[in-house]
């Protein structure tokens, strides 16, 4: 009878298993022992990165006001793009219902009888808080200033020749704008009103 022989625990407890069995036995063991180590390894970091991914996505998403409409937005926006696009816009409920009515055209998934209460939570909440007068005075500024937005802006996703190629009103323009920034382009809240003004000026219906 083949006497059986443990090794030191404290040195060698991995091997303990295995320690005593013949080379071909031993070498299985050890193996499923390595593959059990690297899945468990795999899991680890799996699991790692997706509470990573969470908490950056929960850090980055920005906080929505409480309100009627809060659960259709975030139902029916997200799914396309991030909610920060929107609430750095500030517009009128025309503006939104054009806006919303735009996004519903697009694919955007809202019950035609949420429209209104989505429409009023975003008025609400994003409605078009600054004065006439101050927009008035940010839309005057030089041609230059806003063709640098203009590029900085938009060739990051398509090119000027786009844009040119457009002939619309200011609203539609407006629109149009708050649709992109929706999207995730990178306008200030202080920088939309002097890109509509300059696009409306420049590209305006003939």
């Amino acid at each position: 009878m083949r006497r059986r022989m443990l090794a030191p625990v404290e040195k060698n407890k991995n091997t303990d298993l295995y320690w005593w069995a013949p080379y071909n036995t031993r070498d299985a063991l050890k193996e499923n022992h390595m593959k059990w180590i690297f899945g468990r390894t795999a899991m680890w970091i799996w699991a790692t990165l997706a509470l990573a991914t969470m908490a950056f996505a929960a850090v980055q998403e920005p906080q929505l006001p409480e309100g009627e409409g809060k659960k259709i937005l975030q139902t029916a926006c997200t799914a396309c793009h991030s909610l920060d696009g929107v609430v750095k816009l500030h517009l009128d409920k025309e503006g939104w219902e054009g806006l919303v009515s735009s996004m519903v055209s697009n694919g955007a998934q809202v019950d035609s009888k949420d429209m209104p209460v989505l429409i009023d939570y975003l008025v609400k909440n994003f409605g078009n808080a600054k004065p006439a007068g101050q927009q008035q005075a940010q839309s005057g500024n030089s041609d230059a200033a806003a063709k640098k937005i203009l590029e900085d802006s938009c060739t990051a996703c398509h090119d000027l020749d786009l844009v040119s190629g457009q002939h619309l009103s200011k609203d539609e323009w407006q629109m149009l704008v708050s649709s992109m920034v929706a999207k995730g382009a990178s306008l200030s809240d202080k920088d939309i009103p002097v890109l509509v003004e300059y696009l409306a000026k420049t590209y305006g219906k003939k």
